[in-house]
């Protein structure tokens, strides 16, 4: 279970991250290209998180089978 916490507070981190960047961006009034195209892979990266802790919630009872299912 150290892996999990050690895995979710990354998580965490990851998504105040990115949460701070769309917020500079959306103060920001115009875009360039890369800046738009960056605030695209944020927006991708967070739901995949969001897919991400719904397959960990989903996890099955057998621990076997949830770790190998993360592991893949």
């Amino acid at each position: 279970m150290d892996y999990l916490a050690s895995h979710l507070s990354s998580l965490r981190q990851e998504i105040r991250d990115l949460k701070d960047l769309n917020l500079l961006y959306s103060q920001q009034g115009e875009h360039s290209s890369v800046e738009r195209t960056a605030s695209s892979e944020r927006s991708i990266r967070l739901l995949e998180i969001k897919r991400e802790l719904s397959d960990l919630r989903d996890c099955p009872p057998d621990p076997k089978i949830w770790w190998d299912k993360v592991r893949k």
